[in-house]
């Protein structure tokens, strides 16, 4: 008596022509074993011979009951023409796909170019905001970063890093992310405020080395000059100067500032030779060799976070400012050890940054 057929309409795909299912595929091994013939696996399976045949000396001489890759759709643009499509991207970064289409392959879809890029892996990126480098700034750069190369962490530990930035109520540097439909986007609380180009702030100022952060000094004065600067280097920076030269393992601590206007004063550098206060080189437009930028980022993070009712702050600017000057050194001091350590201890990474990019750009 023959073997009953299968019953496996369960899984069948409704078309015309279909492929074997991978349950196919091993009842069709299974029955191949227990049979030995390909009339009666083809029965039971409800299948034609010669697709049961087939399969058996494909899987034989492939090793594997996985389909073979399909070649799809011939390519319309040819190895040559992809080169080119990619090194225009890269030559001219700030045109737009269409123009990049118009330009080297009228003859296919944007789509089509997306595609090419993709698969050399070049897409569209949001251009980073960078302050603007000329040759003789990335000269002095290089130049700064070759001295030293040669820097251990214990060598930067030894260099307080000091900065200024302004605190504004709004200005939240975290992103805000919201539930909503495509068609919400305008809804009141679907919308992140702006902080306005006006808005009340506060400038501070502060400063840290290797693990440990010094003070944060509010500066409350409206046109910061070499007097005002020179007022907050007189109440804070001669003492914590003091306790880095009684550390073990620091033995001439340094101090870093950019060459901003008040910083290279000739009344400041005065002030500073006469405290003794030896100072650190700082290339020209070079925040990412001033680890402290990031601290600014964590600071403000952190104000609004302890503090979200600071953006509803009531009453003037003064009001705002009073209210900024007594949370943000409360703010200050909640920033871990181990965030400044980090920062610290990047410099050798940020210096064979620098080398790599021959004094251009880097990731910090």
């Amino acid at each position: 008596m023959p073997p009953k057929r299968a019953n496996i309409s369960w899984y069948k795909p409704k078309t015309a022509r279909r492929e074997l299912t991978n349950v196919e595929k091993g009842m069709i091994i299974a029955f191949f074993y227990a049979f030995q013939t390909i009339s009666t696996v083809a029965h039971l399976v409800s299948r034609p011979w010669s697709t049961v045949r087939n399969f058996l000396a494909r899987a034989y001489e492939r090793g594997s009951i996985e389909n073979a890759p399909r070649s799809g759709q011939p390519t319309l643009l040819s190895r040559r023409e992809k080169h080119t499509i990619i090194r225009a991207a890269k030559r001219d970064r700030g045109m737009t796909r269409l123009e990049l289409r118009n330009r080297h392959a009228p003859h296919v879809s944007v789509r089509t170019i997306d595609r090419v890029l993709c698969e050399a892996n070049v897409r569209k990126w949001l251009a980073l905001k960078r302050p603007k480098l000329k040759d003789q700034h990335a000269s002095a750069r290089l130049a700064w970063a070759m001295e030293r190369k040669d820097w251990t962490i214990d060598d930067f530990q030894g260099i307080l890093y000091s900065d200024e930035c302004t605190v504004r109520k709004w200005a939240d540097p975290r992103h805000v992310w919201v539930f909503r439909t495509p068609q919400e986007k305008w809804k009141v609380d679907c919308i992140q405020p702006r902080a306005k180009a006006n808005e009340v702030g506060l400038m501070v100022w502060a400063c840290f080395w290797g693990k440990w952060w010094g003070p944060l000094v509010s500066i409350r004065e409206a046109r910061v000059d070499r007097h005002v600067y020179i007022g907050v280097l007189d109440s804070v920076l001669v003492p914590v100067m003091e306790e880095m030269a009684h550390h073990p393992d620091i033995e001439d601590p340094l101090f870093q500032q950019d060459n901003a206007r008040v910083h290279t004063a000739k009344d400041t550098l005065a002030w500073l030779e006469e405290n003794g206060i030896a100072l650190e080189d700082h290339p020209p437009l070079s925040p990412d060799l001033n680890p402290i930028e990031h601290a600014w980022v964590e600071l403000k993070r952190r104000l609004h976070k302890q503090y979200p009712d600071i953006l509803v702050t009531r009453g003037g600017p003064e009001k705002v400012r009073d209210r900024l000057a007594e949370v943000l050194p409360h703010v200050w001091a909640t920033i871990p050890d181990t965030f400044f350590k980090k920062l610290w201890k990047s410099m050798p990474s940020r210096v064979a940054a620098v080398i790599k990019a021959k004094g251009w750009y880097t990731k910090y």
